[in-house]
């Protein structure tokens, strides 16, 4: 049989998405604007606390305070965000129809097992950002391990089984991703020197859009994760 391919795995992540867009939405409020507007308070502080002149020195705090929250609270809240929006694949494999009760109950209820392949998954990934070209080689690497934490709940490295697993489809998966850099590219740039200065409500609204972005490719990676066994989400452990 075909292997899914990109177009089909992120055609069928939109269709979820938007099909459950309210549920979609409160997670990304949750994890990526408020995350991402905390972050913001935190840069404030910091700014606040050592009063360094306007240039090079007040940026690097900034960011750098800024990045650190933004990780700590993606590790964190983010391992409950993940597989929150797994199950709206799950419920779909199901052909049931997915409600925001059970989305927050699912994930309260995996974020357990998921938060140290998750945590230790992003933290690798967000380093690698500091030389972009290591950012999509580990990403790559490592997109299915929140699938397999969510899902899988006899494996005990997500981290190892998801390098061992992508081995062979790494080009799918970057292809996968692609699109998106139409999104973190300008982000890149726009949201490091400018997005700042266009106040907290810009901020969240950045955290919202970044975090569906993230939600999208959750989706598209457990469709190619399953891809791989043939066996519906339904199965808690498709290994």
């Amino acid at each position: 049989m075909k292997r899914l391919g990109p177009l089909t795995a992120l055609s069928n992540a939109f269709q979820v998405l938007f099909q459950n867009f309210g549920i979609a939405l409160f997670l990304a409020v949750i994890v990526g604007g408020l995350g991402w507007t905390i972050g913001e308070l935190v840069s404030q502080y910091m700014l606040g606390v050592y009063h360094p002149p306007p240039g090079q020195k007040a940026m690097v705090i900034s960011q750098l305070s800024t990045g650190i929250t933004q990780l700590v609270w993606h590790c964190t809240i983010g391992s409950w965000g993940a597989p929150a929006a797994i199950y709206l694949w799950v419920q779909r494999e199901k052909g049931s129809k997915a409600t925001l009760y059970e989305a927050v109950n699912y994930g309260l209820n995996r974020m357990g097992r998921v938060f140290f392949p998750h945590a230790l998954a992003f933290f690798v990934i967000w380093l690698g950002a500091m030389v972009i070209v290591l950012a999509p080689l580990f990403g790559v690497q490592y997109a299915f391990v929140d699938a397999i934490a969510t899902l899988d709940s006899k494996e005990r490295d997500p981290r190892a089984r998801s390098r061992q697993l992508t081995a062979g489809r790494r080009g799918t998966i970057f292809r996968t991703f692609a699109p998106f850099a139409l999104w973190w590219g300008p982000m890149m740039i726009v949201g490091a020197f400018q997005i700042q200065n266009w106040g907290l409500p810009a901020i969240a609204l950045a955290g919202v859009i970044d975090y569906l972005v993230l939600i999208v490719l959750d989706l598209a990676m457990v469709q190619l994760y399953l891809d791989l066994f043939r066996k519906p989400t339904a199965a808690e452990s498709p290994a």
